[in-house]
């Protein structure tokens, strides 16, 4: 079982995104993981085992608990039975309370597509018939990341502080060496360290209400 489960499209989305995320999870003790659908083999002249090196060498560097990458084909993931069965034994085996995922209006069709997956697979799974013990899984929050903002006007409705993190987000990023991430990265951090008003920050998007326990939740601790 993980805490948060990502499931991105290509290998260096989550370092991207929201590696500074997963880096304060793992600070807080809770339990990651990462579900991808391709192996990138399309992006720049990588070959696929070039690719998959990088993937498990940043999510060492991101002390994933659970890693898995699928092998649909780079620039030909669509939302199909097909993609949404293989997704659903990944959440049914980590049982995560919080899913992340692309926002369906990211540049890339195979983004848009891993997050129309993602949303009906966190639905289907939950119900009895996918689980081998009868049991019953239901995620707390479905949250989405973007990895370009260009052909996404709307701004995060949550921020997250990473400035104290983001020596490890820049070496998951490097991991990726035949992608050369890290500019992207680190400007998209940057844009939205200025909109929070920190010095480096990642967004999230809600689709839907979230509930909290306490209001504690949605206060910021005091800079020590």
């Amino acid at each position: 079982m993980v805490d948060i489960l990502a499931v991105c499209a290509h290998p260096d989305d989550l370092e991207v995104c929201a590696a500074g995320i997963f880096a304060k999870a793992k600070k807080e003790g809770l339990k990651t993981g990462l579900v991808i659908f391709t192996k990138g083999e399309s992006g720049g002249h990588a070959q696929k085992c070039e690719r998959e090196e990088e993937a498990v060498k940043a999510s060492e560097i991101l002390q994933l608990d659970y890693f898995v990458m699928l092998d649909f084909p780079d620039a030909g993931v669509f939302f199909t039975k097909e993609t949404v069965d293989a997704l659903i034994p990944h959440l049914r085996k980590c049982s995560p309370r919080v899913v992340l995922t692309l926002l369906e209006k990211d540049y890339h069709p195979d983004h848009t597509a891993v997050s129309r997956i993602t949303k009906a697979a966190c639905f289907t799974a939950g119900l009895k018939k996918y689980a081998d013990d009868n049991s019953e899984w239901h995620y707390d929050a479905l949250l989405f990341f973007g990895a370009d903002n260009r052909t996404n006007m709307q701004r995060p409705d949550i921020y997250v502080d990473i400035s104290d993190v983001i020596e490890i987000k820049k070496r998951a990023c490097m991991a990726h060496r035949s992608q050369n991430v890290l500019p992207c990265a680190m400007d998209l951090a940057r844009e939205y360290g200025r909109d929070a008003k920190v010095d480096y920050a990642e967004g999230l998007f809600l689709e839907h209400s979230i509930t909290i326990d306490s209001l504690s939740d949605i206060m910021r601790k005091p800079k020590v």
